[in-house]
């Protein structure tokens, strides 16, 4: 049965140099979010207005590709988190890069549309491979006092979206779009793997980066007989469920306005320029809370801030609802920005915080397929509406409804460490 205990039960310490070992794996994770999952979806769009210049397929055809990726994403993730406990994350990253290697080169060879759709379809699975799943399996099995700011800096790598989208738009216009798939694509693989070699090692189950303060050091670490819940079991909790109802509605608004943030501010008067600007502006927040809220969740606790990030979101979203101005929208871009940054983080480190690594990957990866439901709902709703009622008006209040019913799902979760008696 399960019982709440105030603080997690750690394993064995590692060695004095284990933090700086730690904080090389941290930057292989970051790496990996980088040429995984940022590169994919920052070059889809400049891939996507070239294949309409040079091949007869349609927009609907073309789009569908990245559904696919999309999809794919979220249902591999059980099936990578698992592979993560079986094999172990350096495995599993460096499956990630060869795949990526080899999708660069077959997407350079395609002919037909649905060679493409299906290219993309696995280059999901290749994300899964690369992004959260295995990132917070590894680095939650080396940190545990600064497991959150390690997690924030890990998921930084999302910010590649600034560079790699242009230098895809320079490769495309430079070598055609064949070429600048076949570049991308296994360079970014061989640099995976080759940065997951030089860095990443996958650390035995009962060890972890206790502190990185002497005053802890000599303090002995509490023995423990489970590391955490196995996956049936943590299936079968409350909280569990919680979180994961809370995931689902937090991507609905989340995958919504990423999609329509550029479409609603030039309704809201602003230029195409700054209109295009305000996407980046927010993923560029995004790394703020990321890193910000993983360095807070060291010290407050992780669930509690969760609950914020959500609320923080929701107030930002009825700023644009309830009032108007360019300087009322750029606070809604920075604000969103910082407090859904800071979620993606949380999320993963309540789930560690809760129910230990034993079968963290698996439990991630579930989460991880529960809330793609939602970040495929969010983006058509919102298109639908927009265009049922001519304004983001009611669009914007659903999906503040949204993100406080993720806030409350929260909120009734216990928020202290479940353990196995």
């Amino acid at each position: 049965m399960a019982e709440l205990v105030e603080h997690p039960q750690l394993g064995v310490p590692l060695a004095a140099k284990a933090p700086i070992r730690g904080w090389l794996v941290v930057g292989g994770c970051c790496t990996s979010v980088l040429i995984g999952p940022a590169l994919v979806s920052s070059t889809f769009s400049v891939f996507f207005a070239a294949l309409l210049e040079s091949v007869p397929w349609s927009r609907a055809s073309i789009a569908f590709a990245y559904s696919l990726y999309v999809l794919t994403y979220g249902l591999s993730g059980p099936i990578v988190g698992r592979w993560c406990e079986t094999f172990g994350p350096k495995k599993v990253f460096l499956g990630g890069a060869v795949l990526i290697a080899t999708g660069g080169a077959l997407l350079s060879m395609v002919q037909q549309v649905w060679q493409f759709c299906l290219l993309y379809g696995a280059l999901g699975v290749t994300a899964g491979m690369t992004g959260v799943v295995p990132v917070t399996t590894l680095v939650s099995r080396w940190f545990v006092d600064n497991r959150g700011l390690a997690l924030g800096v890990a998921f930084s790598g999302t910010t590649g979206a600034f560079f790699l989208s242009p230098l895809a738009s320079s490769l495309v216009v430079h070598l055609g779009w064949r070429q600048a798939y076949l570049l991308l694509g296994v360079g970014a693989g061989l640099i995976l793997f080759g940065t997951i070699l030089a860095t990443v090692q996958d650390a035995p189950m009962s060890k972890a980066v206790w502190s990185e303060r002497p005053g802890d050091r000599s303090q002995p670490a509490p023995r423990q007989a489970k590391v955490g819940f196995a996956s049936k079991e943590a299936l079968w909790t409350q909280p569990f469920w919680l979180l994961a109802g809370s995931g689902l509605l937090f991507f609905c608004a989340l995958s919504g306005v990423f999609a329509h943030v550029i479409p609603l501010a030039l309704d809201k008067g602003l230029a195409k320029g700054l209109a295009a600007l305000s996407l980046g502006v927010m993923i560029g927040m995004g790394t703020v809370g990321k890193v910000g809220m993983g360095y807070l969740a060291d010290r407050y606790a992780a669930g509690k801030l969760l609950l914020w990030t959500f609320l923080l979101q929701a107030v930002a979203v009825l700023l644009v609802v309830w009032g108007e101005g360019t300087i009322l929208f750029w606070t809604f871009v920075i604000l969103f920005g910082i407090a859904q940054g800071g979620a993606l983080t949380l999320a993963p480190l309540v789930l560690a915080n809760l129910f230990g690594s034993s079968a963290l990957g698996s439990l991630v990866g579930t989460y991880w397929l529960i809330a793609t439901v939602g970040s495929l709902v969010g983006p058509p709703t919102a298109g639908a509406l927009r265009d049922a009622t001519g304004t983001y008006t009611l669009v914007l209040t659903l999906f503040a409804v949204a993100l406080c019913g993720a806030a409350l799902l929260v909120g009734l979760m216990r928020h202290e460490r479940l353990a196995v008696s």
